[in-house]
C-alpha cells in the first residue's frame, strides 16, 4: 500500500531553502528508503537507485546513479537550492516497478515558495510500526525548516489536498495563503506556526483530545496525527480534527468532485466556527 507525504516551505525557512531540501532528502533517505539503499548496496541487482538534480526549469537533469555511492554529491546539489530534485528506487531485474520516489520543485518561479513530498510502501494501514515510522520521517524532515504545511495520507496522491479540491481552491492560491488558512487537514498535518498560535498552542491543541499525538517543531509549527494509524483514521476522528483545526481553515461549502472520488472531508462550513 502506497502512502502520501507532502510539505510546503517558504522564505521562513531559517537555515536556507537549500538546507529544508536537504533535510527532506535525507530523512527520505534514512526513515522511508533505508531497507532499499541497504539492499542495492549489498548487491544482487534487485534495486537499483537515481538521485536527479534540475538546477533550473529549462535545464536537463544532473543524475546521480546508485546513491549509496553518490549521495555526498546529491546534497551538494539539494544545498544549492535547485529547482528540482529527485530521489528514486526501481526493481532492478524485468520490467521495472517503483519502490519509492521522493521529490521537489519550486512552486513559484521566483523560487519563494517550494514543495517535497514522497511515496513509500507501507505494509499495511493499520500497521502501528509503519505508521510511525512516517510520522517519524515527516518530524526529521521538518523539525529544523518552518514548513507552511504538511500531511500524510494514503488515499490522495494529488498535489491538491483533499480540502482545496473540494472547495475548488487553486493551489497556488492554497500555497500563496498557507500561513492565513491552513491548506487542508489528513491524518497528519502539519500546522505553521501562526496558525498553531492562533489556535492556542501546541498545549491546548493536545489538550483538545482531537488528536494522538501533538508534536512542536523546533523551527516552528506543529505536526497533528489524528490516530495510531492509517486506518484508525475514521470518520469520527477526522470530525474530530476538523472541529478542532476549523477556526484556521478556509471558509467555503466543501462540495464532492467527480474527478477526485475518493475525497475525504468534513462536508460544513467554517465560517460558522470561527
Amino acid at each position: 500500500m502506497n502512502v502520501y507525504v507532502e510539505a510546503s516551505f517558504d522564505t521562513a525557512a531559517p537555515e536556507g531553502p537549500g538546507e529544508s531540501l536537504v533535510q527532506w532528502f535525507r530523512a527520505a533517505r534514512a526513515r522511508l528508503f533505508g531497507g532499499l539503499v541497504e539492499a542495492e548496496a549489498g548487491g544482487g541487482g534487485e534495486v537499483v537507485s537515481e538521485a536527479r538534480v534540475i538546477r533550473h526549469i529549462d535545464d536537463s537533469p544532473r543524475r546521480f546513479p546508485k546513491v549509496a555511492e553518490t549521495w555526498t554529491q546529491f546534497e551538494e546539489g539539494l544545498a544549492a537550492f535547485p529547482w528540482g530534485a529527485g530521489l528514486s528506487f526501481l526493481t532492478g531485474s524485468g520490467e521495472p516497478d517503483e519502490l519509492g520516489r521522493a521529490n521537489s520543485y519550486h512552486v513559484l518561479r521566483d523560487g519563494s515558495i517550494w514543495r517535497a513530498s514522497a511515496l513509500v510502501a507501507v505494509d499495511s494501514p493499520d500497521d502501528a510500526g509503519s505508521c510511525r515510522r512516517l510520522v517519524e520521517f515527516l518530524h526529521d524532515a521538518l523539525d529544523t525548516s518552518n514548513p507552511s504545511f504538511g500531511r500524510i495520507e494514503w488515499r490522495n496522491f494529488d498535489e491538491l489536498t483533499n480540502l482545496d479540491a473540494a472547495l475548488s481552491r487553486k493551489p497556488r492560491t492554497s500555497q500563496r495563503e498557507s500561513r492565513q488558512f491552513l491548506r487542508g487537514y489528513a491524518w497528519t498535518t502539519v500546522c505553521p506556526a501562526e496558525l498553531a498560535a492562533r489556535l492556542g498552542g501546541a498545549a491546548v491543541l493536545e489538550n483538545s483530545g482531537a488528536f494522538h499525538r501533538v508534536v512542536p517543531l523546533r523551527a516552528g509549527g506543529v505536526l497533528l496525527q489524528a490516530s495510531d494509524t492509517l486506518a484508525g483514521y475514521t470518520d469520527q476522528v477526522m470530525e474530530r480534527v476538523f472541529e478542532a483545526l476549523a477556526p484556521v481553515l478556509p471558509p467555503g461549502e466543501p462540495r464532492p468532485d467527480p474527478a477526485y472520488p475518493e475525497l475525504r472531508f468534513v462536508p460544513r462550513d467554517t465560517a460558522g466556527l470561527r
